[in-house]
């Protein structure tokens, strides 16, 4: 479940959208279902949560850029075109809003902290009132060449995220491996089915075609095409310069969040997808725990809820001055404990947090 899970049981019985994941329920987790439950409400409901928009159009898109892709590689296969090649309307997408049990839990907490990040994003342009000139731009060196190429190739990788666009219109699938590999796989099968239904070909005789294809797109992905690889990438560029005391602070006040986690990674030992995880949906006690352990201030802890509120809406004035005064209780022997239970692998974390529901 994510900072952005709604209400359940009986305050929410009367709202709630279970229809188009009862049929695959038992397959998958409680919270999984009830995220797509969400996610993928019935056609009748209103969809106006920014991050559920913004998580659906990510998935719309990436799956669209894969199909066009699959196509592609499916053309030389005559039993195979002549059902898709008259067929030009979206086939994946549909099918997974139609069964969005197709989609397991980690992608779609991937594709919800890709539409955080996204949503972070669209604040740049509106930098904080306290950053000076010069401090803005410490985080653009321009005078070295491999950094300078570093910061465009952030630049045009979050460029693509921010790009408007529909759920239906073709988004460069830039996803880590075993993510891309999910979703190219749900994509080949979502198109198998329709053809074969439609055609008459053995289905044992087109599986080697799908397979083939899918393979070919598995070997051509590049995941550090991603923001989050370039901004990685951009940090280990700047080597030393990224632990300037300054540059945190620069960054977010700029509101380049992606360098905002890629730096706090380098300085924590952690990896950055997991820190921008936390900036988007981790407790708060999470996120207190980070800056705490940066060495921030209870004003830079203010600083960074208040630059967090667009993904974080339960972060009122009223939450952010509780929020504070827990923080100034916060030591920092404390902050590095639960850092360094952070750093543990995420299945392991994972594994460990059930147990202890269970026994409780």
């Amino acid at each position: 479940m994510s900072a952005f899970s709604f209400l359940t049981g009986p305050t929410a019985a009367d709202s709630w959208p279970t229809a188009p994941v009862l049929a695959g329920m038992s397959a998958v987790p409680v919270g999984h279902a009830i995220d797509l439950a969400f996610f993928f409400p019935n056609e009748g409901r209103e969809r106006h949560d920014a991050l559920m928009a913004e998580t659906r159009r990510h998935l719309g898109a990436c799956v669209t850029g894969i199909e066009r892709s699959l196509r592609f590689a499916l053309e030389q296969q005559p039993d195979v075109a002549a059902v898709l090649t008259p067929r030009m309307e979206a086939i994946c997408w549909p099918t997974i809003c139609a069964q969005p049990t197709l989609l397991g839990p980690a992608l779609l907490a991937h594709m919800q902290m890709r539409a955080g990040v996204t949503l972070l994003l669209r604040q740049f342009g509106q930098p904080d009132d306290r950053l000076d000139e010069s401090e803005a731009e410490t985080i653009l060196p321009t005078n070295d060449a491999a950094v300078a190429e570093a910061i465009v190739a952030l630049t045009e990788a979050e460029g693509r995220w921010l790009a408007p666009g529909a759920e239906d219109e073709p988004m460069q699938p830039d996803l880590p491996a075993e993510h891309f590999a999910e979703l190219m796989w749900t994509a080949a099968a979502s198109i198998m089915a329709l053809v074969q239904r439609s055609a008459s070909t053995d289905a044992g005789m087109m599986l080697p075609a799908f397979e083939k294809a899918g393979w070919t797109l598995l070997s051509e992905h590049d995941e550090t095409k991603g923001p989050i690889a370039a901004a990685e990438r951009l940090v280990r560029r700047l080597g030393e310069r990224a632990d300037a005391p300054e540059l945190l602070g620069a960054a977010l006040g700029q509101r380049r969040f992606l360098l905002f986690a890629a730096l706090t990674a380098r300085r924590l030992r952690m990896d950055c997808a997991h820190v921008a995880d936390i900036l988007v949906m981790g407790p708060v006690a999470e996120l207190a725990a980070l800056c705490r352990s940066l060495g921030g201030s209870d004003a830079d802890y203010r600083h960074l809820l208040l630059a967090l509120r667009p993904v974080r809406p339960s972060l009122t004035d009223a939450a952010i001055i509780i929020e504070a005064e827990r923080y100034q209780a916060l030591t920092e022997a404390q902050a590095d404990g639960l850092v360094n239970a952070l750093r543990a692998p995420r299945a392991l974390r994972a594994k460990l947090d059930h147990l202890r529901q269970v026994t409780i």
